[in-house]
């Protein structure tokens, strides 16, 4: 009898664990058949670095494209174009520039400089157009490589009716499409879902998945989202040869003679400006804000001292801008912002703020002579 009382412990202890050991088997078999759930942080970080990368595709890219305004005695015409090498050379449509008396560059930052004709295409609709000043510009890249498809998402930066530096997001819906207009023949282009109007011509058609330039836009449907673009691969060697084998000393520039300051214009370029230093204040573009600058402020505030003034931003959004006066061919301006930043405890908080610009020419470049934040 002892004996047998001895092993029931024992025995005890060997059932409890294989009955842990069957209900340890039957967690882990419902465990495997359960839909595996995931909080996944990596792809959520990939898809906000896809919107970030989209602002920066856009806003860099910007800064290589430029607007051309060219006259003759019966015309004068508005198109875009593209900054390709560090030479200053720009790669645009023949029909803009085309029996031009006077060519003139306009930058993002509302420069102007006139342009020399470097070659333009017999009967394709391209062009290159140089100015030496703009060799400090950082080129933007080209794709010639590889053929563009249908279905890939497209970004077209032009200045449609005058509004420089707009975007259209689009996709490839054609890459055989070929016809002639006036005397320009169009073989194998691509149509394009974004509309190319009057000021977008000459513009770059860019790849949204690597950000380089797939095509020069050159014609549209009015009132249609119905566009199209010349490949880049059709036009790269023949734009190569001419940019190596021009002699400087033979171009000519064809600058306007008239050189009266247009109001009207001026408050336009103005307000512009204006939108474009906020607007890289809010991409935090410090340098290219500090270069829309004038001298005198950039004498009294150094990049370091303005660049703190604005490093605890989070969010900026213009609200409105106010003309208050213009007196001596400059433009004096209110400037409403909405801010989201960070305060001292790292907290967010939204205020709204109130800057006084004023606009001018400085070395017949236009400039922010003053910037000021109103208390």
């Amino acid at each position: 009898m002892y004996k047998k009382r001895k092993y029931i412990p024992v025995i005890s202890t060997g059932i409890i664990l294989l009955l842990a050991i069957i209900a340890g088997i039957g967690i882990y078999i419902s465990w495997v058949k359960q839909p595996l759930e995931i909080s996944n942080t990596v792809a959520t970080n990939i898809a906000g670095e896809s919107e970030i990368n989209l602002k920066n595709i856009i806003h860099q890219s910007q800064k290589s494209v430029v607007q051309i305004e060219s006259t003759s005695d019966v015309t004068k015409k508005t198109g875009s174009g593209f900054v390709i090498n560090n030479q200053g050379d720009i790669i645009t449509n023949a029909h803009v520039i085309e029996d031009a008396d006077t060519i003139v560059v306009k930058l993002t930052n509302a420069r102007e400089y006139p342009a020399a004709v470097v070659g333009v295409g017999d009967d394709q609709d391209f062009a290159v157009i140089r100015v030496p000043e703009l060799n400090h510009l950082e080129p933007i890249a080209l794709e010639t490589d590889k053929q563009a498809d249908i279905g890939d998402e497209i970004i077209a930066i032009g200045s449609p009716m005058g509004i420089q530096n707009s975007v259209s997001l689009g996709l490839i819906v054609g890459t055989d499409r070929s016809f002639s207009i006036n005397d320009y023949q169009y073989d194998e282009v691509y149509q394009i879902s974004a509309n190319i109007t009057h000021g977008n011509s000459g513009g770059p058609l860019i790849s949204r998945n690597s950000g380089k330039v797939v095509g020069v836009n050159s014609a549209g449907i009015s009132d249609t989202d119905i566009g199209f673009s010349i490949p880049i691969s059709q036009v790269a060697e023949i734009v190569s040869e001419w940019t190596k084998n021009v002699e400087e000393d033979e171009l000519t520039f064809l600058s306007p003679t008239e050189q009266q300051i247009n109001k009207k214009k001026l408050k336009e370029d103005a307000l512009y400006i204006a939108d474009y230093f906020f607007d890289n204040i809010g991409l935090r573009d410090y340098v290219n804000a500090y270069s829309l600058l004038g001298s005198q402020y950039q004498d009294s505030t150094s990049y370091t001292e303005f660049r703190q003034l604005f490093q605890a931003l989070i969010d900026l959004t213009v609200q409105d801008k106010t003309i208050i006066d213009t007196e001596n061919d400059e433009v004096h301006m209110e400037v409403n912002v909405d801010i989201t930043r960070r305060n001292e405890t790292y907290e967010e908080v939204k205020e709204t703020r109130q800057y006084v610009l004023v606009v001018g020419y400085e070395n017949d470049q236009l400039k922010i002579l003053k910037l000021q934040q109103s208390t």
